[in-house]
């Protein structure tokens, strides 16, 4: 066993030493109809009654949880989390569902801003623990190319809570299984598919008169009349800034009104080209993008700091009451945004829009991804566990929904009385309390949740029907103003591929160059430092880097992956 254990470490150890950071065999696509308003994503209310006392009864628990082993045992689950969540080991639900299982768990639990590093060193060393938790993309493509993990499909018949939930989404089936059948991962399966949405200010648009924009005509009409019309009423009719966000990836993000996408390192499939895979920056219509938004700064419609905007300087600008509109997270500073900026700025209001069409009318919305995450893999055993089955079976509970104990509810609602309360006589219904809505010590809903739940950063099954409960009603309705694209927007996004080590080493050798220069020509292109007169030898300098043999090697792979099953 050490024997064997060595020797994936010292792969694994090789690998990490000719990596690239920043790319991966995966495509960097991230989360199957999905949920829409507070339904489940098959338009169902989501079940939400306590075990039945014939199952409680039957388990000898309150949680109505099987005993996993008979004798007590031990797993070591490395559980990347993040940097607010407790001790796993102090949290009263995990404590009970270990001694229910009589499976306790010697956890590792790096915040997930050190996870890198901590992973490195957990990989290189002679002791795998039996379990990767929350790993992302890259990670997984290491540990599968070096054979330190297991299929884990065999194991499935046994956890009746993940079949209830791959049942209820069978078109996820591809995204959890390779072309072969195997399943090396725990799928994390995460209700809220839509995100990174544009956002305008509300209150602006209805001043200005203008229904919600679609087009990019329509956009632009809206931008020019924040620059133009003095709406934040200052008596400054220059400081308005039309088109914010966290970076120039928010500007990048536009080309999706080009049916092209930037989110998944630029490449994606065109449906109107026989599903081909393509990349957004050696595109013909990324000419077309590029001049667009050349045009769009020229007219100072785009923030002059983009390039060097982060999250911090878009919230001091957006509580100064001068952005007009950005690209941002539903759960993150729409959500934020919406809850304090109201009694700072009297008739504050946000709105999530629609995604923009393109001209020839297809609305594409690049937030869309999986209902099983690929940016975040669920979970994985490892080749040395002595336990893969109860691995396995230990992770089912936390693909329970059902309240109060199933274990994806209690992970994001918590605990009867503390954290949730039934809102009606029939308990077919919840909320959170006062204690995580309007926490005193100023914590965010999130922030007090965090404190005894772990927010499902592992195997799970998270309904969307968790954040609609605490979010804002504005952002509820810019999910549902999105929504409606998500099946169709979806065609468009490359999947995590699993590529061969050859293949993978190939991307990451190639694109490593192709991205700097996309990057910085990009730029360029959009402020005139170079003109679109160079698009041609652009064209001609990513040919050369080699993209023609990245593009073969994608198209071959996800044209296995998108094989019928």
């Amino acid at each position: 066993m050490k024997t064997k254990q060595k020797a994936v470490s010292m792969a694994l150890a090789c690998l990490l030493a000719v990596s690239c950071a920043g790319c991966s065999g995966a495509s960097g696509s991230s989360s199957a109809a999905p949920a829409s308003s507070a339904k489940s994503s098959s338009g169902t209310t989501p079940a939400s009654s306590a075990p039945s006392s014939s199952a409680s009864e039957a388990a000898g628990n309150e949680y109505g949880v099987p005993q996993i082993s008979e004798k007590p045992i031990t797993l070591k689950i490395y559980a990347s989390k993040g940097s607010g969540t407790p001790d796993y080991n102090d949290m009263e639900h995990m404590k009970k569902y270990g001694e229910f299982t009589n499976v306790s768990v010697e956890w590792e639990q790096p915040p997930q801003d050190l996870s890198t590093e901590r992973f490195n060193i957990v990989i290189a060393s002679n002791e795998l623990p039996d379990m990767f938790w929350n790993i992302k993309a890259d990670q997984y493509t290491q540990l599968k190319t070096t054979k330190a993990i297991i299929p884990v499909q065999d194991y499935f018949s046994q956890c009746p809570h993940l079949q209830n939930v791959m049942a209820e989404f069978p078109n996820m089936e591809k995204y959890i299984f390779d072309p072969d059948g195997q399943a090396y991962s725990l799928p994390f399966f995460d209700g809220l598919t839509v995100n990174d949405i544009m956002i305008l200010r509300k209150d602006w648009l209805d001043q200005l008169g203008m229904d919600v924009p679609v087009t990019k005509d329509d956009w632009l009409q809206y931008w020019r009349g924040v620059r133009d019309n003095d709406v934040n009423g200052n008596g400054d009719s220059s400081d308005e800034i039309p088109l914010s966000g966290t970076s120039f990836n928010s500007v990048l993000s536009l080309m999706s009104a080009f049916e092209m996408d930037s989110m998944n390192n630029g490449f994606f499939v065109d449906p109107s080209d026989g599903n081909k895979v393509k990349y957004s920056y050696y595109d013909s219509r990324f000419r077309d993008f590029i001049s667009w938004i050349h045009q769009l700064w020229e007219e100072n419609i785009i923030d002059p700091d983009i390039l060097s905007t982060d999250s911090k300087t878009l919230g001091n600008n957006t509580a100064l009451n001068l952005v007009g509109s950005y690209r941002g997270k539903l759960n993150g500073q729409l959500n934020t945004y919406m809850t304090t900026m109201p009694d700072k700025i009297p008739g504050f209001d946000l709105l999530g829009t629609p995604p923009i069409q393109s001209d020839n009318g297809v609305s594409f919305h690049p937030g869309s991804v999986p209902l099983v995450r690929t940016d975040t893999i669920g979970g994985v055993v490892t080749v040395t566990s002595k336990y893969p089955e109860e691995c396995v079976r230990y992770c089912d509970w936390f693909y329970d929904f059902s309240a109060p104990y199933g274990g994806a509810f209690m992970n994001i609602f918590g605990y009867e009385g503390v954290t949730f309360e039934y809102a009606n006589a029939e308990k077919t219904d919840y909320q959170y309390t006062d204690w995580v809505l309007h926490n005193a010590d100023g914590l965010s809903p999130q922030q007090a949740l965090q404190t005894m739940t772990t927010r499902c950063q592992h195997p799970s099954y998270v309904p969307p029907i968790g954040s609609f409960k605490m979010w804002h009603p504005s952002t509820v309705a810019s999910y549902e103003n999105s929504e409606p694209y998500y099946n169709d927007s979806l065609k468009y996004k490359v999947p995590s591929l699993t590529f061969s080590d050859a293949d993978a080493k190939t991307i990451r050798s190639t694109m490593a160059d192709i991205s700097t220069y996309v990057s910085e020509m990009s730029a360029k292109f959009m402020t005139g430092e170079e003109s679109l007169d160079q698009f041609e030898s652009y064209i001609a300098t990513i040919q050369g880097m080699g993209i023609e043999n990245v593009l073969e090697i994608y198209n071959k792979t996800y044209q296995e992956w998108n094989q019928p099953r």
